[in-house]
């Protein structure tokens, strides 16, 4: 396992000690396994996790596709960034290279139940490719309050890799916000693994273009 203190310094570390760039940068988490099946659909992992302080400036990009009153109410929440209606939809459906380019521009899209087979029909396929996949808007949810989830969420796979990676925020976030997204990763990852940390190679953080840190596992 992992002490908050041993994150506390790797991040300090990963973040302070290296060469600062022209931009902001994102810090990630890099979780190595071993010891796991991953030919046994049991064995891999795919989480969405709400990080408990956000991405900072790198918060994910957020669509709804809408019909009716949905349209209105996504319309007006200034966590959507942008909303599709029926028509808009429809046009995709044989179009590959604009479902592409669409599913690319969106990290998450949230789908009024009624067009689920719609999105599917022009995006699965163009989703799927990019590792994404549409989220159902329950009837009567506040789509509002689950697009800000979205907006702070990261989306964790281990499919053919022993290694799950995300972006837990920026540079700029304070090292104790950070230290809570990534225990809040790390957890939810952990949860998933059939040993739990003894399924753990090792676990490194870095920015977008510094050098690993590593951390001390024990299992």
């Amino acid at each position: 396992m992992l002490a908050p203190q041993e994150i506390i310094e790797g991040l300090t570390r990963a973040v302070k000690g290296q060469r600062k760039r022209g931009f902001v940068q994102s810090v990630e988490l890099i979780i190595n396994l071993k010891d796991v099946d991953l030919k046994r659909p049991e064995s891999r992992v795919t989480e969405t996790v709400e990080l408990p302080k956000g991405l900072g400036s790198r918060a994910r990009r957020v669509a709804v596709i809408a019909s009716g009153a949905l349209v209105v109410e996504a319309r007006k929440s200034a966590n959507v960034d942008r909303v599709f209606e029926r028509e808009e939809v429809e046009v995709l459906i044989g179009n590959k290279k604009a479902a592409k380019k669409l599913a690319r521009e969106f990290d998450y899209f949230l789908v009024d139940t009624s067009l689920i087979s719609l999105a599917a029909r022009a995006l699965g396929s163009a989703l799927g490719f990019v590792g994404k996949a549409p989220v159902p808007v329950p009837s009567g949810a506040d789509v509002d309050a689950l697009a800000a989830r979205y907006k702070r969420s990261v989306t964790i796979r281990v499919r053919k890799n022993p290694q799950a990676c995300c972006v837990i925020g920026t540079e700029e976030m304070p090292i104790e916000h950070l230290t809570e997204n990534a225990q809040a990763v790390l957890n939810r990852v952990v949860d998933k693994l059939p040993k739990r940390w003894a399924n753990v190679e090792s676990v490194h953080l870095k920015l977008a273009m510094g050098e690993p840190v590593k951390l001390s596992v024990k299992g």
